[in-house]
């Protein structure tokens, strides 16, 4: 008898207890102290640069297309235009040209884009990831093909001049490319932009004399923290003077 009333008992202690147990669950649930935890996990556009931002309807649309070198100012872009466009940029490196001709339509998407700056080079240079390794003319070829592209969506486009070659032979490849190299790349470049009257913005001629101080070695083309900042506002500036005028709200005069 004394143990069929314990083992009763035991039940129901332990159902009390599992009741209690859900309500406690279920109100953190539904916490609003949860919520900053939840918004903090939400990607970061000027933290994250494949974050992209919600787009404002009242800010241009600006697409950031290039490699590793536009991965690593995007962000920093992103912050100095602000309050000015919604600064975008595809989900990868985009890597050489002749890959940017393959994938250009899914990059630029559907949407409206009032200015596209971007940039192919330092992949079609040194040869990384490819069977078949670019010419000037194979590069110059690739980029006329990803400007008609471009042009289809009536934006401004920006083409920043691939960023100068390390000093020394590349990590991966152990390849050192030469000044005339780089240039003859360029070159070709240069003249496909002016045959379509992209604008210009020349990250080269910029940074050609300052890889000592801002490239992160002599065998890496990769920039430091403070090249990043010079190269996030040259593209910010090329992008900023080519913004389309805010519009004007009609207001009748009283």
């Amino acid at each position: 008898m004394m143990q069929r009333i314990s083992r009763r008992f035991a039940k129901c202690l332990t159902r009390r207890f599992l009741l209690r147990i859900s309500v406690v669950v279920f109100s953190l649930l539904l916490s609003p102290q949860i919520l900053p935890a939840q918004q903090a996990s939400k990607p970061d556009p000027l933290q994250q640069p494949f974050a992209n931002p919600q787009d404002d309807r009242g800010k241009p649309r600006v697409l950031v297309i290039g490699d590793s070198i536009s991965i690593g100012y995007t962000t920093r872009v992103r912050r100095l235009l602000l309050d000015q466009a919604s600064v975008h940029r595809p989900a990868t490196n985009c890597r050489w040209s002749a890959y940017g001709a393959e994938h250009i339509d899914e990059w630029l998407g559907d949407g409206h884009w009032d200015v596209i700056h971007f940039n192919f080079g330092l992949w079609d240079w040194y040869g990384w990831s490819q069977d078949v390794k670019a010419t000037p003319a194979t590069y110059a070829s690739s980029l006329d093909s990803i400007v008609r592209q471009m042009k289809k969506t009536n934006a401004r486009i920006i083409f920043g001049v691939t960023t100068p070659p390390c000093i020394g032979p590349e990590n991966k490849v152990r390849l050192v490319i030469s000044p005339e190299r780089a240039e003859e790349f360029n070159r070709a470049a240069v003249a496909v932009m002016q045959r379509h009257n992209v604008q210009i913005n020349d990250l080269y001629a910029a940074l050609a004399d300052r890889r000592e101080e801002l490239q992160k070695g002599e065998n890496d083309v990769h920039y430091t923290e403070a090249g990043r900042d010079v190269l996030a506002q040259l593209v910010a500036s090329a992008i900023q003077q080519s913004l389309p005028a805010p519009q004007q709200n009609d207001q009748p005069s009283e």
